[in-house]
C-alpha cells in the first residue's frame, strides 16, 4: 500500500469511529418519527397506508387502522361501549416503574385496568401480527391483526415508550399546581365575582386526607394515594394582546401549571388558548363569549360552545333558503364584529345573496336606509349590545326577518323596539328559561351559603361546573396525570358527570322534607293541613320541574366525544313576544 494513502486512512480513523454513534442517535430519532406516524396517521415509513384484518368487520387501513383510534394519544386506553381498550403506554406494555393503573368505567362495572407480565420483542409482535395476548388468549375482534415488518415494530415500541412517561412538571408531592386567567378589560364586579367563586371553590376541594370527610375519597385515590389539593394562581394579564404570549410564558417558567382552570375575558381569548397548545396545559372551559379560531381542532383547549359562532351557525342555517339581501347591523365590539365575520363566511360558502354590514356607529340615518326597502324575502341581523339596541326606536316596521344575539343583547328580557319585535327571533346559546333556573339552582344556592354576590349568573355557573367537574376528572386519572389523558377523559366522562350530579340533587330533593313526616304530630287545623298540602304540591312541582333538566349549567346538555371541543352544540330560536318583554311558544333547539 502507499504509504501516503495509509496515513490519510490512520488520520480518518476517529471520524470513522464517531460515524457509528452519529447514525445510531439519528436512527433513533427516526425510528421513533415512524412509529409516532404508523400511531397516529396510520402511515407506514414508506408512506403506503397501515393496513389490519379485524375478525369482525374485515380490512381498515390508514386513519382507521391507527393505533390512536382506540387507544387514544396518551395510548392509556378508553371503553367501547362494554370492550375496554387496554393501555399500552411503553412503561404499561413492557414495565419498568410503578405499575399503570387506569379506570375502565363501562357501564354498570366500574373498575381497574388488568395488570399483566411485561412484554418482551416476541410477545409484542404476536400481539401486533396475531392478536395473541401475552397471556394466551385471543384479544378482542376490535383489535386489528397488523402485518407489519420487524423494523415496523420496532418503530412503534419506540414510540410507545415515549408516551405517558413523565408526570406534569406541575405535580409536586401530593399538589397539583393550576392557574387561571383575567384578561384585561374585564369589568370590576364581574373580575371580583369571578376570583370569590373560584377561589371559595378550590378552598372547599382541599380537602385533607386525615379530615372528617374521609369518606369523600374512593379506595382507589386511597390505595395509590393519589388524592391532590390544588395550588391556584391567578394570572392576570395586562396591556395588548401582542404582550400576553410572554406574560404567559413568563409565569409558567416560574411556575408549572397542569391546567388553566376557567378564565375570564371580555373579548380576545387567542393568546391564551396558543400558550396552552404550545405548552401542553389544559384550557379548562373558560368564560370566553369569543371563541379562538382553531379551537375545533385544538388540542388541549375545551369550551362550553363555539361561543358567538354557534349563534351565528345558527343563523346560517335558518338563511340558507333566503334569496334577498341580508343586512347585518354591527355593534363597534370585538365580539359583536366576531359574530358579524362568522355568519358572513357560512353564509357565503353556502351561496347565499348579498350580505351587506352595517356599523352602527355610523348613525340612524344610515341605518335607516339599510333596512328601508327591505321585504319579507330579506332578513335583518341584530350583532348589538343592549345601549346599541336602544338606538333602534325610530326603525321603520320591517316585513324582513329578525334575528338577534342573546349573547350580546341581554338574553329573553331584551328591549327591542315593537318595529322589529314582531318579526324578531332570538338566537339563545343556553338552556330555556324555566329549565336554565332549574338546571343552576345548585350553584345559585351555593353562592348564598357562601355569602358570593351572584353578579353573573351565567358566568359563576360556568365556573362553578369548570372547577367541580375538573376535580371529578383529576380523580378518575388516578396517578396518571398527563394532559392528553385529562382531555381523553373528559371526552369519555363529561356528560356522566353531568348526568350523575343531576341524579344526586334530584335525589337529594326526594330525601328532603317533603318525603318526611313526623312520627307524631299534634293536631293540625284545616287551615293549616290545607297549607301543608299546598306546600307539598308545588314541592313536588318543583322536583317535577328538576327532574326534566338535562344538566347543571346554564347550558341545554354538555357532552363530548373523541375530538369535540365543544361540550353544547347548537342554540334556540325563541321567538320573541310582540307585544310585551318576553318570548312565546316553544323554542326551536338547532344544531348547525
Amino acid at each position: 500500500m502507499d504509504m501516503k494513502i495509509f496515513y490519510r486512512l490512520l488520520a480518518l480513523l476517529p471520524l470513522l469511529a464517531a460515524l457509528p454513534v452519529a447514525a445510531q442517535v439519528t436512527t433513533e430519532t427516526d425510528t421513533v418519527a415512524a412509529g409516532r406516524r404508523i400511531y397516529l396517521e396510520g402511515i407506514l415509513p414508506d408512506g403506503q397506508p397501515l393496513r389490519g384484518v379485524r375478525s369482525d368487520t374485515g380490512v381498515v387501513s390508514g386513519s382507521a387502522a391507527a393505533c390512536v383510534a382506540c387507544h387514544r394519544p396518551s395510548g392509556l386506553g378508553t371503553v367501547e361501549g362494554t370492550v375496554v381498550i387496554p393501555p399500552i403506554s411503553g412503561r404499561a406494555l413492557f414495565g419498568g416503574g410503578d405499575p399503570v393503573i387506569v379506570r375502565t368505567d363501562r357501564p354498570f362495572n366500574p373498575g381497574l385496568s388488568i395488570q399483566h407480565p411485561p412484554y418482551d420483542s416476541a410477545a409484542f409482535a404476536a400481539a401486533i401480527r396475531d392478536g395473541r395476548h401475552q397471556s394466551g388468549r385471543a384479544m378482542n375482534a376490535l383489535m386489528p391483526r397488523y402485518t407489519l415488518s420487524d423494523g415496523q415494530l420496532q418503530a412503534v415500541a419506540a414510540y410507545l415508550q415515549t408516551l405517558s412517561k413523565v408526570v406534569s412538571p406541575a405535580v409536586v408531592g401530593d399538589t397539583i399546581h393550576m392557574a387561571t386567567v383575567i384578561a384585561p378589560g374585564v369589568d370590576a364586579e364581574r373580575r371580583k365575582a369571578f376570583v370569590a367563586t373560584l377561589t371559595t371553590l378550590v378552598g372547599q376541594m382541599n380537602i385533607s386526607l386525615h379530615s372528617k370527610r374521609q369518606k369523600l375519597i374512593s379506595v382507589e385515590e386511597r390505595r395509590q394515594r393519589s388524592r391532590h389539593k390544588w395550588a391556584l394562581d391567578v394570572w392576570e394579564l395586562s396591556g395588548p394582546s401582542s404582550t400576553w404570549a410572554e406574560q404567559l410564558e413568563r409565569r409558567h417558567r416560574e411556575s408549572p401549571v397542569f391546567a388553566i382552570v376557567s378564565g375570564l375575558a371580555k373579548d380576545e381569548w387567542q393568546p391564551v388558548q396558543n400558550f396552552c397548545e404550545n405548552n401542553r396545559v389544559g384550557c379548562w372551559f373558560p368564560s370566553v363569549d369569543l371563541v379562538p379560531a382553531g379551537a375545533s381542532q385544538s388540542h388541549f383547549s375545551l369550551y362550553f360552545s363555539a361561543g358567538i359562532a354557534t349563534e351565528a351557525d345558527v343563523m346560517a342555517r335558518k338563511l340558507t333558503s333566503t334569496s334577498g339581501r341580508i343586512v347585518q347591523l354591527v355593534a363597534a365590539d370585538p365580539v359583536a364584529r366576531g359574530g358579524a365575520a362568522a355568519l358572513r363566511r357560512a353564509l357565503l360558502s353556502s351561496g347565499n345573496g348579498e350580505v351587506v354590514d352595517v356599523d352602527v356607529s355610523v348613525g340612524m340615518a344610515a341605518i335607516k336606509d339599510a333596512v328601508a326597502k327591505l321585504d319579507a324575502h330579506d332578513a335583518i341581523i341584530l350583532w348589538l349590545r343592549p345601549a346599541d339596541l336602544s338606538r333602534l326606536a325610530d326603525l321603520p316596521t320591517t316585513a324582513a326577518q329578525v334575528f338577534v344575539s342573546a349573547s350580546l343583547g341581554g338574553g329573553e328580557r331584551i328591549e327591542l323596539p315593537m318595529a322589529l319585535r314582531r318579526q324578531a327571533s332570538l338566537v339563545q346559546p343556553l338552556e330555556e328559561p324555566k329549565l336554565r333556573a332549574a338546571n343552576v339552582e345548585r350553584c345559585v344556592t351555593w353562592s348564598d351559603a357562601m355569602n358570593i354576590a351572584m353578579v353573573d349568573m351565567r358566568m359563576q355557573c360556568e365556573v362553578f361546573f369548570a372547577a367541580g367537574s375538573l376535580q371529578w376528572t383529576l380523580r378518575s386519572m388516578l396517578n396518571n396525570l398527563h394532559t392528553d389523558y385529562l382531555i381523553e377523559r373528559a371526552e369519555a366522562t363529561l356528560g356522566m358527570f353531568e348526568t350523575m350530579q343531576v341524579q344526586e340533587e334530584i335525589g337529594a330533593m326526594m330525601m328532603g322534607p317533603m318525603n318526611k313526616r313526623p312520627l307524631s304530630q299534634t293536631p293540625q287545623t284545616d287551615a293549616e293541613t290545607e297549607a301543608m298540602a299546598e306546600q307539598t304540591k308545588a314541592q313536588r312541582a318543583h322536583l317535577e320541574e328538576m327532574s326534566k333538566r338535562g344538566g347543571t349549567t346554564a347550558y341545554p346538555r354538555l357532552t363530548l366525544a373523541p375530538g369535540q371541543r365543544f361540550a353544547s352544540k347548537g342554540a334556540y330560536l325563541e321567538k320573541l313576544n310582540p307585544d310585551a318583554p318576553g318570548i312565546i311558544g316553544e323554542p326551536e333547539w338547532v344544531v348547525p
